[in-house]
C-alpha cells in the first residue's frame, strides 16, 4: 500500500476523512509506516515482478474455464471473453515491465501515479474475470455454477498474494470479482441472496484484513531493515573512528618515542661539552683560555635553555594550552627590541644585522607569541649564515603587516623546504660544521603562526639565501596614543650597588648565582630556606630585589614568602625562578606581579630581567 500523503494532496484526497476511516478500520495511523518513497518503491517493485508472471497463470485459468463451460456455451462467445481476459492481463504485464525500468528515477508524484495506474489495471483485470460469471453462469448447470463460483472466490483470495500487502490494489481487484460472482448467483438463486451477500461481504472484509496485516508486516520488515542498515552504518562509522583513533595513538606514540630519542641525544651533547669545560676549569687555565671557556659555557647554557623552552612550547601547542590572549601592541617596537637582542650574536659571526621597522604598526594579536616567532627566525638565520647579512623588515600592508627575515646563508634545497618545519629536522651540514640546535625552532614558528592565524611562507635559492615571510592580519598604522613603554636601558651604577637577596634550597644553584651577582657588582645576601631568609631581612633590612626559587623545601612557596615579606618590610622587586613548567604557576606569578623565569636561565636573560626589575627603584 501507499501511506497517506500530506493532508489536502489532490491525488489522495483530504487527510482528515482518511484518518478517521483508518481509525474506524483499525488500521495504522499516519507516521506508523516507513517513508512514502521507501515503502512505495518496495511495493510497486514486488507487485510488478509478480505481474510479469501473471499472463501464464491467466492462460491456465482461461483453459480451465473453457473446460467447464464449452460444453454449454458457443465457442465464439467464450473466445471473445478469453481475448478480453488475456488482453487485460497482457496490459498489466506491459505496465509492470515499464514500471521496473522507470522505478529508480520516479519521484513521489510519479510513484503515486504508477500506484493509481496499477489500481486501475487490477480493477480491469478483476472485471475481465468477474464478467465471466455474468456472461456464462446462467447457461451452466448447477454443478458447473458451483465450480465457477468456487473458482472465482479462490481467485479473489489469490489476489491478496498478487497485491502484495496493498489493500487498495486488492480491493480494486477482488471487489469487482466478488461483486460479479455474488450478483450472478443472487439472480439465479434469489432465496439464498441475503445469506450469500452477507457471506460475500464478510469474505471480502476478511481478505482486506489479511491484506492489512500483511501491509503492517511489510512496513515493519522495511523499518527493521532500515534500522539494521542504520545500525550497520553506525557500527562502520564507529569502527572507522576507532581505526582513526588507533592510528592517531600509534602516531602519537611514535612521535613521543622520536621526540624522547631526539631530546635525549640533543641534551647529552651540551652536557658532555659542559663536563669537558668543567675539567678545563679545574686545570686552572690562563686568562685567555678562561675567557673562551666562560663564553662557551654561556653559549651552551643558552642553547640548552632554548631547547627546553622549545620543547615546552611544542608540548603546549600540541595540547592546545599555549596562552594566546589577543591584545594590541606595537609590532615595529617589538621587532626593533628583538633585533637588538640578537645584535651581539650576529656580530660574533661578523654578520651585519639590519632592522628596517620604520613604520609605526599596531597589531592585534599576542606579543609574546609574535616575539617568539621572530626570535626563532632570527636565531635560525644567524645560525646558518656564515657570512654576509641578516635583514629584518616590517611593512604595513592594510589590513595586515608583513614581517620578513632575509639571510645570505646557503639557502634551502626545494626538496627540503617542505621538511624544515618538522620537529627535530635540521638542515644538512655545511662543510665540516654540524647544524646546531635541536631542530625545533622552525617547527615552533609554524605551529605559532597557525595558532595566531598568520601566514608563513619561505622563499629560498640554494647558494643565495633564504627569506621567511610572516603575514600578520589585523594591523594598522599606530598613532601617538598607541605608544608603548620602551625597554629598560643599560644597567646603571646605582643598580649595580643594589642589595639582592637569593633564596634557593639548592646550594649549588644559590652559590653559582651569588658568584655571578658578585661579578656584576651587586651586594648579595643568600639563604637556603625560610628561616635563613628571615634572618637576612632581620639583619640587612629590605632588599632592592629578591630572587627566589618558586618551590622551596618542605612545600614552602616562594611567592607566598615574597608576599609575606613585602607586607612586613615594604615593597621590593621580586624575580621567581622555577624548574617546573605549570600554567597555574605562571598565572599566579602574573597575578602577584612577579616575573617567573624557567630554569635554565642564561646570564644575558637574567641580567636583563634584573635590570627591568630594578628600573623603578633605580631609574636610569
Amino acid at each position: 500500500m501507499i501511506p497517506d500523503e500530506p493532508r489536502g494532496d489532490p491525488a489522495f484526497g483530504s487527510g482528515a476523512p482518511r484518518s478517521r476511516l483508518r481509525r474506524w478500520l483499525g488500521l495504522p495511523q499516519r507516521g506508523a509506516e516507513p517513508p512514502l518513497g521507501q515503502l512505495t518503491v518496495e511495493l510497486l517493485s514486488l507487485h510488478a515482478r509478480i505481474l510479469l508472471r501473471m499472463p501464464l497463470f491467466q492462460i491456465v485459468l482461461v483453459a480451465g474455464f473453457g473446460w467447464i463451460v464449452l460444453p454449454h456455451v458457443a465457442f465464439s462467445d467464450f473466445a471473445w471473453w478469453a481475448a478480453f481476459a488475456l488482453a487485460a492481463e497482457a496490459l498489466r504485464a506491459g505496465a509492470a515491465k515499464a514500471t521496473l525500468l522507470r522505478l529508480p528515477r520516479l519521484g513521489s508524484v510519479g510513484l503515486a501515479r504508477v500506484h493509481a495506474l496499477f489500481i486501475a489495471l487490477d480493477a480491469l483485470a478483476g472485471l475481465s474475470i468477474g464478467v465471466f460469471a455474468l456472461l456464462f453462469l446462467p447457461r451452466l448447470p448447477l454443478l458447473a455454477q458451483m465450480l465457477v463460483e468456487t473458482t472465482l472466490f479462490t481467485i479473489s483470495a489469490a489476489g491478496a498474494s498478487v497485491a502484495l500487502s496493498s489493500r487498495y490494489i486488492l480491493a480494486a481487484y477482488s471487489s469487482v470479482v466478488l461483486l460479479c460472482a455474488g450478483v450472478s448467483w443472487d439472480r439465479l438463486h434469489q432465496a439464498q441472496a441475503p445469506v450469500v451477500t452477507v457471506l460475500t461481504l464478510l469474505y471480502w472484509a476478511f481478505l482486506l484484513g489479511v491484506a492489512r496485516d500483511a501491509e503492517q508486516l511489510l512496513a515493519r520488515s522495511i523499518r527493521i531493515r532500515a534500522e539494521r542498515d542504520e545500525a550497520l552504518r553506525a557500527l562502520e562509522f564507529q569502527h572507522a573512528e576507532l581505526v582513526e583513533a588507533k592510528r592517531r595513538l600509534d602516531h602519537a606514540m611514535h612521535e613521543r618515542s622520536r621526540i624522547l630519542a631526539a631530546t635525549s641525544h640533543d641534551l647529552r651533547q651540551p652536557l658532555q661539552a659542559l663536563s669537558i669545560y668543567s675539567a678545563v676549569l679545574s686545570a686552572r687555565p690562563g686568562p685567555q683560555a678562561l675567557e673562551a671557556v666562560g663564553r662557551n659555557i654561556e653559549n651552551i647554557v643558552r642553547d640548552v635553555g632554548d631547547m627546553l623552552d622549545n620543547l615546552v612550547d611544542l608540548a603546549r601547542l600540541s595540547a592546545g594550552s599555549y596562552p594566546l590572549k589577543a591584545h594590541d601592541f606595537r609590532l615595529d617596537t617589538l621587532v626593533q627590541r628583538t633585533s637588538e637582542a640578537f645584535a651581539a650574536a650576529a656580530a660574533a659571526k661578523d654578520l651585519r644585522l639590519t632592522c628596517r621597522a620604520t613604520q609605526a604598526v599596531l597589531l592585534h594579536g599576542n606579543a609574546t607569541a609574535s616575539a617568539r616567532v621572530l626570535r626563532n627566525l632570527l636565531d635560525n638565520a644567524i645560525k646558518y649564515t656564515e657570512q654576509g647579512r641578516v635583514d629584518v623588515d616590517v611593512v604595513l600592508l592594510p589590513p595586515g603587516a608583513l614581517l620578513s627575515v632575509t639571510d645570505t646563508g646557503p639557502g634551502i634545497e626545494p626538496a627540503q623546504q617542505k621538511r624544515i618545519f618538522e620537529e627535530f629536522y635540521r638542515g644538512p651540514a655545511q662543510g665540516d660544521a654540524q647544524p646546531a640546535g635541536a631542530g625545533l625552532g622552525l617547527a615552533i614558528v609554524h605551529r605559532l603562526c597557525e595558532a595566531l592565524g598568520a601566514r608563513l611562507e619561505v622563499h629560498s635559492e640554494p647558494g643565495l639565501g633564504t627569506r621567511f615571510s610572516v603575514w600578520w592580519p589585523q594591523a594598522r598604522a599606530a598613532t601617538e596614543a598607541d605608544a608603548i613603554t620602551l625597554e629598560v636601558g643599560p644597567t646603571t651604577h646605582a643598580q649595580q650597588a643594589a642589595l639582592v637577596f637569593v633564596v634557593d634550597d639548592d646550594p649549588a644553584v644559590a652559590a653559582s648565582l651569588t658568584q655571578l651577582l658578585d661579578v656584576w657588582a651587586y651586594r648579595v645576601g643568600v639563604a637556603h630556606d625560610q628561616a635563613g631568609a628571615q634572618a637576612l631581612f632581620a639583619q640587612l633590612g629590605r632588599p632592592a630585589l629578591l630572587i627566589t626559587d618558586l618551590r622551596l623545601d618542605h612545600g614552602v612557596d616562594g611567592l607566598d614568602l615574597a608576599a609575606q615579606w613585602r607586607s612586613q618590610y615594604g615593597d621590593f622587586a621580586v624575580l621567581a625562578i622555577s624548574g617546573e613548567e605549570q600554567e597555574a604557576a605562571d598565572a599566579r606569578a602574573r597575578q602577584a606581579g612577579v616575573t617567573l623565569l624557567h630554569k635554565p636561565v642564561s646570564s644575558f636573560k637574567l641580567r636583563l630581567e634584573i635590570a627591568r626589575a630594578l628600573a623603578d627603584t633605580y631609574p636610569s
